[in-house]
């Protein structure tokens, strides 16, 4: 079929951009990048946090706010982990030896991964909720020999599997508060051992600045849903090259502040949060550990430059939509008119068109009605969110843009380091991750319609895996990503599902919840939605509603005080929810729109092994866990709304 002239023919392959190094950019390994900035900005800020009580202010590290923010500067960090990396090679860690760091996101973390990087040594970290039989299996896939941990209760979890763990030499504890299996070392015990000789200190310098490219730098392993994880092995060259396409695409600054939550031991973070600040001499500060605070952190710290899951996102959206549905009325006249305006705005941008005088003028004054408001939540200065780790609704990015912040989706996976693409500041077309990263390619196999890219971030392999690694990265050398996308005729990407998600029903038809889900995230009712259906007549849908918003719902309805397990059983509730599935689905066909809706009595999370680290779902053990509820969606013979 020939296209018509105005329909340009759907791309299967991106054109290359090319990346383009200027020599202030190039570099052979990470810590190169970041002992640069030391040089140049030694008096930059570069960590910021607040210490907990089992967590001291490190000597020159002192609290200069009213807010309890403990401050350290580029060459105090640099001290710090000069300090720790001497200590550590006294301890035997050297070149091409593995080290684990287990613990939340925090400055010492960073330290620990710098300090062992110095050393040619190979980061393997471990995500801090994993049990400890999944901790021993990293321990031993990998080999490491010393592992870092966080405090009192990851030592005795590290302690119950010691035994067998061969490789494992050292403990280190970050926090020294607390009882310690014997032998636990503490960072002032491993610092105290750094060599203080010159010669040796220049020997250490010169050992970093000899590691080249391909030498291994980070074993990261998925956070998948089966028992054992595969080990992705990347490079320190895979590693600059983020740092290298990102300062291609974006204009970061040394005067940013990155605020740091998200964890660490993901690709995703370690790139947004560690490589890109630390490499450009800008500060990051480290959100406290409780998320509820997160809101309050960002007032605090004032970001400008900020990581996040589309789940942060959409739950902004749906605290100011909440906040603006139960407001008078004119309020609510004011604000839907500014976010009209933003409309205007996006589509005038999408043909390309300058604002009118008119729409200008109008715009000014809903910035100091409306948008200066919102924004002033976040802390009033973000330049850029960076959403990734899993698809933004088109609904909520655009309701940024409307308010004069900028969401920069980005598109991955651990295995490609992770960065494969990103939209650009200039060309933001919300439902697309942007084109491909300077340096990369992509294209759509013709067949199945999966994601496919080729760059400088595909991994070494996953390590003692040969024949999954033959199954991911192909002869020439394509990484099989398992999602379903298209390129658009500007060579954009459109991710529409995983794979391994697509439904197939009992008459054939496929079904991409992908779309369905996250429209349905979009509504304050809503805090999580699962779309089922797999070999069955027709979909379902598992809801957890935002309690907090249904609780007020309820205490106007009264239902007040009752509880979220007698809550979803109620029949207005469940009628409730029925509506809102069918009005956000309205615009799919009915084939794919959930028949019924089972409501759960609490969020999936983390903790009860349902969500991983980025909160993506985790299929099977949600099917495991709730398959009564999936009975009840499936059963021919129950009720539920058809």
């Amino acid at each position: 079929m020939t296209p018509s002239p105005t329909q340009a023919p759907r791309k299967t392959i991106s054109d290359p951009e090319p990346l383009v190094v200027p020599p202030e950019y190039q570099a052979n390994n990470l810590i190169e990048l970041v002992a640069r900035a030391v040089d140049t900005y030694p008096n930059n800020e570069a960590m910021r946090w607040k210490p907990t009580k089992t967590q001291r202010a490190e000597p020159g590290a002192e609290a200069t706010d009213s807010g309890g923010w403990v401050h350290r500067t580029y060459r105090e960090m640099w001290d710090w982990v000069t300090e720790l990396s001497l200590g550590l090679r006294h301890l035997g860690l050297g070149d091409g030896d593995r080290f684990c760091i287990i613990s939340r996101t925090r400055p010492e973390w960073v330290i620990a991964d710098f300090a062992g990087l110095a050393l040619g040594a190979v980061s393997c970290p471990i995500y801090p909720q994993s049990e400890a039989g999944q901790a021993a299996f990293v321990i031993n896939n990998v080999g490491a020999k010393i592992v870092v941990v966080e405090n009192a209760q990851q030592a005795a979890k590290i302690a119950s599997v010691r035994a067998q763990c061969p490789t494992l030499e050292h403990v280190i504890t970050i926090d020294a508060h607390g009882k310690f299996p014997d032998g636990t070392l503490t960072y002032d015990d491993v610092m105290a051992r750094a060599d203080t000789d010159p010669a040796e200190r220049r020997v250490w310098r010169e050992t970093f600045h000899a590691i080249e490219p391909d030498h291994l730098a980070s074993v990261i392993h998925t956070s998948g849903t089966t028992a054992n994880p595969k080990g992705v092995m990347i490079t320190h060259g895979g590693l600059v090259y983020q740092y290298q396409a990102a300062r291609q695409l974006i204009d970061l600054h040394p005067t940013d502040v990155f605020l740091s939550w998200l964890p660490l031991a993901h690709s995703f973070e370690k790139i947004t949060g560690e490589v890109l600040p630390f490499a450009i001499g800008a500060a990051v500060a480290y959100a406290e550990p409780l998320i509820e605070r997160l809101p309050a952190n960002m007032v605090e710290v004032r970001p400008t430059v900020m990581a996040g899951v589309p789940r942060l996102f959409e739950r902004v959206y749906g605290r100011v939509r909440s906040t603006i549905d139960t407001a008078p009325p004119l309020r609510q006249k004011i604000f839907n008119w500014a976010i009209g305006l933003g409309a205007k705005r996006y589509a005038n941008h999408l043909a390309g068109r300058k604002d009118s005088p008119w729409l200008a003028a109008q715009v000014k004054l809903a910035d100091a009605l409306v948008y200066k408001k919102v924004r002033e939540r976040t802390g009033g200065r973000v330049r850029y969110f960076v959403s990734g780790a899993a698809p933004l609704s088109r609904e909520v990015g655009e309701f940024f843009y409307a308010l004069g912040m900028l969401v920069l989706e980005g598109y991955g996976m651990t295995e490609a380091s992770p960065l494969i693409s990103v939209t650009r500041p200039a060309d933001i077309v919300f439902g697309t991750v942007g084109q491909p990263a300077p340096g990369t390619q992509v294209k759509i196999d013709e067949f199945t319609g999966e994601v496919c890219s080729r760059g400088p971030g595909t991994m070494v392999g996953y390590i003692n895996e040969p024949e999954e690694t033959a199954k991911a990265v192909d002869a020439e050398g394509w990484l099989h990503t398992g999602d379903v996308g298209e390129l658009d005729e500007a060579g954009r990407l459109r991710i529409t599902d995983r794979l391994k998600n697509i439904i197939v029903l009992a008459n054939g038809k496929n079904v991409s919840p992908g779309p369905m889900e996250a429209a349905l995230s979009t509504s304050r009712l809503i805090g999580q939605a699962v779309i089922l259906g797999d070999n069955q007549p027709y979909t379902g849908v598992l809801i957890a509603p935002d309690f907090d918003e249904l609780g007020r719902w309820a205490a106007g309805n009264g239902l007040a005080e009752m509880p979220p397990e007698q809550l979803v059983e109620e029949r207005s509730v469940q009628r409730l929810y029925d509506g809102e599935v069918k009005r956000l689905l309205d615009g799919f066909a009915i084939f794919e729109r959930p028949r019924r809706v089972a409501l759960l009595p609490r969020l999936l999370s983390e903790e009860e092994g349902e969500l991983t680290p980025t909160l993506k779902t985790k299929l099977r053990v949600v099917q495991a866990k709730w398959a009564d509820k999936i009975s009840y969606l499936f059963d021919e013979k129950g009720g539920g709304s058809d």
